[in-house]
């Protein structure tokens, strides 16, 4: 007998592993995207410095870049999965009759 454990061969277990591999996998590419808008930033953000009237790139984007690339670099799928449920509470609150309407008979 083998020391490993043993593997589930059905639906459920197939889709469990899939769901974990994709969190794992966009996560990271979340988190590589974030890095690659950092550094993009960054660059940006000294060219803007070192440049004369002629760059046109807005400080808007340049902090965008930065602050948003930053966040996706620290939190990867954890940012996007808190993100997302606070989506699903205003959702469920919208569909659970939470909004009253000033109808009068």
């Amino acid at each position: 007998m083998s020391n490993l454990p043993s593997a589930s061969w059905d639906l459920l277990s197939f889709l469990e592993s899939a769901t974990n591999y994709v969190r794992v996998a966009g996560g990271s590419l979340l988190a590589l995207m974030g890095t690659a808008g950092v550094v993009w930033g960054g660059v940006l953000l000294i060219k803007k410095l070192m440049a004369s009237q002629q760059d046109q790139t807005s400080w808007a984007k340049i902090i965008g870049l930065i602050l948003i690339g930053g966040a996706l670099m620290v939190g990867g799928f954890s940012l996007i999965s808190t993100i997302a449920a606070g989506g699903r509470t205003t959702i469920e609150d919208l569909g659970g009759g939470m909004i009253l309407l000033g109808l009068t008979d």
